[in-house]
């Protein structure tokens, strides 16, 4: 049975492993840096809009947080830059949990989370949004919906 020093500390060498890594190899046009120096808990990633999306233009901020018990629980992601979609809360930045917390593994690291997130910023999934007027929007107007994302990402996430 694990106690929770063992399981903190198999979590500090997984973060140490994957920071590195994504501090080396750039994943989805993503720098990855420590909130606060010293503390592995706490990520800040800027990651560029994807290429032929309204948010193209955009660079984004995200906030992972990692439990203590990391990688056998999923990280809390949000975007700490407003955006406009159907899958992220405008005002908090809370992202779907359907896009990769509900079908967490301890195999998935950072580098698959943000995958997804590109994954849900270039397909928005209609079957589950936070935000119910922008998925009608997106469904039912979708030049609309693009005028709009691109409106957001100019005036929160110029780069």
């Amino acid at each position: 049975m694990n106690t929770g020093k063992e399981s903190s500390s198999t979590s500090n060498r997984r973060l140490t492993g994957e920071f590195k890594q994504l501090s080396t190899d750039t994943i989805c046009d993503s720098t990855v840096i420590l909130e606060n120096e010293g503390d592995l808990s706490n990520w800040l990633v800027l990651m560029q809009g994807p290429k032929d999306t309204p948010y193209e233009n955009g660079l984004f901020k995200l906030k992972f947080v990692f439990p203590d018990n990391y990688p056998f629980k999923a990280p809390d992601v949000k975007f700490a830059t407003t955006i406009y979609h159907p899958n992220i809360k405008r005002d908090t930045g809370e992202i779907c949990q359907d896009v990769f917390a509900s079908s967490w593994a301890p195999t998935q690291k950072v580098a698959d989370i943000l995958t997804k997130i590109v994954s849900m910023l270039k397909s928005p999934q209609t079957s589950t949004p936070l935000e119910s007027e922008i998925c009608a929007e997106y469904l039912n107007n979708n030049n609309q919906f693009i005028k709009n994302a691109k409106e957001y990402t100019t005036k929160y996430a110029n780069m």
